[in-house]
């Protein structure tokens, strides 16, 4: 099984996930017996396709951090009610300038957000 690290659609380079950090995730992930698999969306709609393909056959849990398309009853948001996965939401942003978040939605089991790249820790 695998842990799914799903990052949406972004400013750039701004988003990008350090390569420290996605090593990181991998040897940890690694040392629980599970594979990390990591997704970097450029679209909403790239975004919304790749969800409503996991199943539990190919996921225990999502981290997702929606990007751009974070925001009220978006397609990402309705792709949710329906994921068969349970998913951590992430934010990468900062305390004092938060990223907006998703309604809660489907099987979210958390929140992360304010600890800039240390909130996937």
């Amino acid at each position: 099984m695998a842990i799914v690290m799903i990052q949406g659609p972004g400013d750039g380079q701004a988003q990008a996930t350090p390569e420290a950090l996605r090593s990181a995730l991998s040897e940890r992930a690694q040392a629980a017996g599970q594979a990390l698999v990591h997704y970097r969306c450029s679209s909403e709609q790239q975004l919304v396709e790749r969800l409503a393909r996991i199943d539990r056959a190919q996921a225990d849990i999502v981290l997702l951090e929606p990007g751009d398309a974070a925001g009220p009853r978006t397609a990402l948001h309705s792709t949710l009610e329906h994921l068969r996965v349970p998913y951590i939401e992430v934010h990468r942003d900062r305390p004092d300038r938060p990223d907006p978040v998703l309604p809660e939605a489907g099987p979210r089991l958390a929140l992360v957000s304010g600890y800039e790249a240390q909130g996937y820790t």
